[in-house]
This record gives structure tokens, C-alpha cells and sequence, in this order.
């Protein structure tokens, strides 16, 4: 989603003349691109309803779909339950501003406001929506990686029943008159394994998307007067770490910020793809607002060099410092592997190691076992 998430010299104004406007007549659409690839899909296109009641469509796609094929995702996701829009707000997308786009839309009678490329000012108000709604899709996304698309309709449930700070009420409730039944926070016991399982999954998203949107909402609101970090391919930075699963026992054992990493590519004005270590086997693109430039100190230079390894039969060997997770973490069921850190590297080169790869750290191993009582 290109959307500038810095502060404007002059105060931005909502686009007015509104009044009386219905559900998803006036709407703005954006793309949030490199997401974990699904199937066919790595992207989102995001409509947003502009004027009325901040509502939201999310629609999973992939990054190259052309102008008809945006086209066709209008017509399918907005058009059979809202109608025809009056308004399309957008950047300069080429999706979005290519000829087939404008011209279907001067044929259907939609008026297309471009605006300025990554500084949506003509879009006023919605910016501080479309911000939240990217924030919570990238952090959702990252920790559903293998399901976002599955999940994607829980994701916008979730934000259109929850109130909105400028119209004080939510969005379901302003395009259909009511507040719909959500899922309930607690369910009651049931024998049947596979409905406890699916109860379980539905009780875990209805958590996490409430506390998602809730640490999006916080996010933006700490971003106004602030600057982003703009930062450059090869430039190391260092990735915030709180809401990274990565294994730890407990998020307070976990390093707040993790790396450095170098940047291998700037996806976006806010968005940077880093070169991760290969056993952290998650998405490695990530939203400024969770870099901080690497600075060089006498712990961490450019000289700064990490412990070569031990020779042990022939073969390089990495000593073990410490275990400090394991999984699966199920009551009964040996872990199949163990989260270990080695001596002289940072979090960056944890490992998630089978019980044969820990041989010669056997006594770490079994005061790990001993400690967390696993069999």
C-alpha cells in the first residue's frame, strides 16, 4: 500500500462536499504487495469507502494483475453489494491510471481523482485509515504466513466492527444499520476433536486481530509529528523484535531488536525487503516503522568479527551456548526441535536444531528437558 506515513508541512483536509453520501459511493483503492506467497497471490488490493462509514474490502490478488483485472475485482467485490461507485480515489498506480481503467470508468460514469504518487493528500482523512489497515495486514500476514489468504475475510470483519475515531461508531453498524454477532470469547466444552480444534483456531484470530488493530491504531497515533527512517539498498538496519515468533520460551526473553540486516531491496517508501537468516524461515519484508538505522560502536564495527568455528572430526563445529526453546510444545509429544544460540553470535543466527544436531551439547540438552519437564 503506498501511502506516506510522514508528517505533511501543511495540515492535510478531507476531500468535502460528502454530505449524505452512501456506503462505498466515493472509494479509495490501494495494492499492499510482497506479502508470503500464497498459491497465486502475494498482494491485497484494498478498497477503502471513502466518505461514509470507513468501511473495508480486502481482496487477495498478485502484484502483476493488470488494469482489466482490477477492473473485474471492482465489479466482483464492490459492484454486487454496494452498486456502481461515484468516485475512485488512487495513486498513479499503472493499474490505476492506465487507459483501459479511465476509460471503463468515464463509460460507467466514475470519476478517477489520481493522487500525487506515495503522498495521498486528495485522499485526506483516509490516509490515517488506509496506514492502520496496512500496518494490521502486514503484521497479521506475518503471523498467519501459510493462511493469510484463508483468513484474509476474519481480517476485515474484524476492522469493520470495530469503531472508528472520526465517525465514533463502526463501519457494519453505518452501512447496514445494525452491529453483527461476533464470535463469543468464551465457548463451552464440547467431546467432538475437530470442533474443539476449529473453536480453539476461531477463539485465537478473534485475540489476535482485536489486539492487531489495537497496536495498528497505536502505531499511526505515535507516527503523527514523527519522521520514518528512510533508508537505501545495502544499508544495515535493525529489525524490531517483539512481534517476531521466533521460538523464545517468553516474548520478554526475546531481544527487543534483532539484526543488523543489510537491505536487499526497497520495495517501496515504506516498505524494505532484508536479508534474513535462512532457518527463520518467515517473510523477509518489512514496514519501516520496524527498522532503526545500524550504527557502527566498538561492539558492533565494521571490522567486528564473529568466533570462527572448532574443528571436530574433520568437520566445522559452532558451540552451543544456550537452549531457549523447543517445539511442538504439546503436553505428551517429545519436541522435535530445539531452539539453540551459539556463543559469540547474536539472536540473528538462533537455530532451530534437531535432538541429533545437540550431540555434543548433550549436557545443555538435558538440563534443558530436566528444567521444562519434556520427555
Amino acid at each position: 500500500m503506498k501511502v506516506n506515513t510522514h508528517p505533511t508541512r501543511t495540515p492535510i483536509q478531507p476531500i468535502g462536499g460528502h454530505k449524505d453520501v452512501l456506503p462505498f459511493q466515493i472509494i479509495s483503492m490501494d495494492l499492499i504487495t510482497d506479502l508470503p506467497k500464497i498459491t497465486d497471490c502475494d498482494s491485497i488490493l484494498v478498497m477503502v469507502d471513502h466518505a461514509a462509514t470507513k468501511g473495508v474490502i480486502f481482496i487477495p490478488c498478485h502484484k502483476k494483475i493488470d488494469a482489466t483485472d482490477t477492473a473485474e475485482l471492482l465489479f466482483q467485490h464492490v459492484y454486487k453489494r454496494f452498486g456502481l461507485p461515484d468516485k475512485i480515489i488512487s495513486d498513479r498506480d499503472p493499474r490505476f491510471a492506465a487507459e483501459v481503467f479511465r476509460e471503463m470508468g468515464k463509460l460507467l460514469g466514475i470519476k478517477q481523482m489520481l493522487s500525487t504518487a506515495y503522498h495521498p493528500q486528495t485522499d485526506g482523512e483516509t490516509e490515517r485509515v488506509n496506514q492502520e489497515v496496512e500496518i494490521f495486514l502486514q503484521f497479521f500476514c506475518a503471523k498467519e504466513q501459510t493462511k493469510w489468504k484463508d483468513l484474509l475475510h476474519f481480517a476485515e470483519f474484524a476492522h469493520n466492527t470495530q469503531m472508528h475515531s472520526v465517525t465514533k461508531n463502526s463501519p457494519f453498524y453505518l452501512m447496514m444499520g445494525y452491529h453483527p454477532r461476533p464470535l463469543p470469547t468464551v465457548f463451552e466444552k464440547t467431546t467432538v476433536p475437530s470442533v474443539e480444534k476449529r473453536v480453539a483456531e476461531l477463539k485465537k484470530l478473534r485475540e489476535e486481530t482485536s489486539a492487531l488493530l489495537d497496536i495498528a491504531a497505536r502505531r499511526v497515533k505515535e507516527r503523527s509529528g514523527k519522521d520514518l527512517n528512510k533508508f537505501e539498498k545495502g544499508q544495515k538496519v535493525w529489525l524490531e523484535g517483539k512481534n517476531l515468533s521466533l521460538g523464545y520460551p517468553s516474548p520478554k526473553l526475546s531481544p527487543k531488536r534483532k539484526g543488523p540486516f543489510k537491505i536487499t531491496e526497497v520495495l517501496g517508501p515504506v516498505t524494505y525487503r532484508l536479508k534474513l537468516p535462512f532457518q527463520w524461515r518467515i517473510h523477509p519484508v518489512f514496514h519501516a516503522g520496524l527498522l532503526s538505522p545500524f550504527k557502527e560502536t566498538d561492539v558492533h564495527g565494521p571490522n567486528f568479527l564473529e568466533p570462527p568455528p572448532d574443528i571436530v572430526e574433520g568437520q566445522e563445529e559452532y558451540e552451543v551456548e544456550a537452549i531457549i526453546g523447543h517445539q511442538p510444545k504439546k503436553k505428551n509429544q517429545p519436541p522435535k526441535e530445539y531452539l539453540a544460540s551459539w556463543k559469540g553470535y547474536d539472536s540473528s543466527h538462533n537455530q532451530w536444531l534437531k535432538p541429533a544436531g545437540l550431540k555434543h551439547s548433550m549436557e545443555l540438552y538435558l538440563e534443558y528437558k530436566i528444567a521444562h519437564n519434556l520427555r
